[in-house]
């Protein structure tokens, strides 16, 4: 019963990690801001950080359809 729902939720994370890999790398990058100097809205994110962004909501998107469908 908890496997459809750990899946589902994998799978939109994965899916929206993996298609807008520049927002959630500019968020995680506004969070890392956080009681630093610089203002948060001036943070941006790193080529290679959106990459590594792209790939890991891709990994997370596959195993959480394996979850999903109970593999």
């Amino acid at each position: 019963m908890v496997n459809p729902v750990v899946g589902g939720l994998l799978l939109a994370f994965g899916l929206g990690s993996a298609l807008r890999p520049y927002r959630f790398a500019r968020f995680e990058e506004r969070l890392d801001a956080i009681g630093s100097e610089r203002s948060w809205s001036e943070v941006e994110p790193a080529d290679w950080k959106v990459t590594v962004t792209r790939v890991s909501g891709v990994v997370v998107a596959l195993f959480g359809l394996l979850v999903f469908l109970d593999v």
